[in-house]
Formats: C-alpha cells, structure tokens, sequence
C-alpha cells in the first residue's frame, strides 16, 4: 500500500509487526474508516474484538475468518471466506480470528454512528457486487449496496469512461470515497481537479464535490455515505454569465 498520501489525510499509522501497519483514515463522531496492510509472513493471523459493529471489507487478497459469540446466552462458532471486495458485519463483542490466505492482504475497517442495530441476519454475512443486485443511478452509474440503514450507506459504485459528474454536497452527510482500480479525480469547482488519495478521500457535510473518470477504462469505488438517505445531495447550480 503506498504511503505517500498519509499527510493529505492526516492519517495516524500504527505497524502490527514491520512491515504490516494500520492506518487510521477517519475518526468521527458519524464515521470511523481504518485501513490495514498485512503481509502474511509478519502477521500471520489477526484478532478483532470491537465494542461496536464493524464492517470489514477485503480491497486485496483472501482472509479466513472465525467468529465466536462468547457473552451471548448461547454461544456460536462461525467461520467463512473472505475474498477480494467481498465484505461482511462483524457483529460488537464478538471474537473474530483472522487468518491470511495469501502473501498480502489489504483490507478496510467501517464504523457508523450507531451500528449496534445491525439485523441478525446482516451479520457475518458475505456481500458483494455478485449478492447484491446493481441499480442504475445518475448518468449510467452502476451502484451495488453493500448495507443500507438510518445511519448510513455502504455501497460499490462503478463509473463509466470519461466520466463528468455535476458539481454537488450533501446536505447533513459525510463521505467516504475509496478507489478500487484507476484513478479517481475530484473536482470543488473551483480548483484543477485532484487525484483521490491511495488510502480514500473524506469530504464534510456541505463541501462541494464532483466525480471525475478521464480515464477509457471504467473505475469501481467503495463509497460511504452518512446519515439518513433522505437528505441526499444538493446540486450545485452554476452561475450564467
């Protein structure tokens, strides 16, 4: 994982044994993003114990997860694999055991404000751009939810060559942008376009943002979205001269 843009972020890293690290994208009161790097021959296995529901999700390699339930009143054992942008809840106090099935693996930690009501049935369950079904969104985007709730929205958005979105902001929202392949360019309006960060891309509630892919080839990105959907996104109206 490439580690020059930790400054653009003010990321705080932490090394899980040289050269695996963690890195700490986002720590909000809405939102909690942490990415990890892991390289098998260091850390050959990881343990997650989080106070709070925890989406995680596999941006390289395949992992082996077991899952235990120790404070409940009937205590469960569950075990599956992870592969490449699949993802899955794992679910507050539980012990989750992580074993690397490669020689690298990248993954992606997400908290939202008040995930402690995640369905039953949404926990530990594998998601992916092949369970979920696409929907079309603005102009020719392909959207694939991952998890929709009130406090926010997890999904895989694919966009099209010589893409050129419509300067917006979101209104009482903040967002989560990380890209899975190619370059993402993101536009204010005012300043040349920038490239997304390696590690993702914070943009704050009100703060003006457009979506570029220059590129022939189309680009996926993991996109998170805060808050209650229905406050959705205000379009930014150009002046006439």
């Amino acid at each position: 994982m490439n580690t020059s843009d930790q400054n653009t972020l003010g990321l705080m890293s932490h090394s899980l044994g040289d050269p695996s690290k963690r890195f700490i994208t986002c720590q909000r009161e809405d939102l909690f993003v942490a990415h990890e790097s892991l390289y098998q021959h260091a850390t050959p296995t990881r343990f997650y114990h989080h106070q709070a529901d925890t989406f995680v999700f596999i941006i390289k390699g395949e992992v082996y997860l077991q899952q235990k339930t120790p404070l409940s009143l009937h205590p469960t054992e569950k075990e599956t694999v992870l592969k490449t942008h699949q993802g899955m809840w794992l679910a507050a106090q539980t012990l989750t055991n992580v074993t690397l099935l490669t020689p690298t693996v990248e993954l992606c930690l997400i908290r939202l404000h008040s995930t402690g009501h995640i369905e039953e049935n949404e926990r530990f369950k594998k998601v992916s751009s092949g369970t979920v079904e696409f929907t079309p969104g603005r102009n020719h985007i392909k959207t694939w939810p991952l998890w929709q709730g009130a406090t926010g929205k997890i999904a895989l958005e694919l966009y099209p060559p010589h893409y050129k979105e419509t300067l917006y902001y979101q209104k009482a929202a903040t967002q989560y942008l990380f890209p899975l392949n190619g370059i993402t360019y993101v536009s204010n309006g005012k300043k040349p376009p920038e490239a997304c960060p390696t590690l993702g891309k914070i943009i704050c509630k009100q703060e003006r943002r457009a979506i570029l892919n220059p590129s022939k080839e189309s680009i996926t990105l993991l996109t998170v979205v805060t808050g209650p959907q229905s406050k959705g996104r205000i379009l930014v109206l150009s002046k006439q001269n």
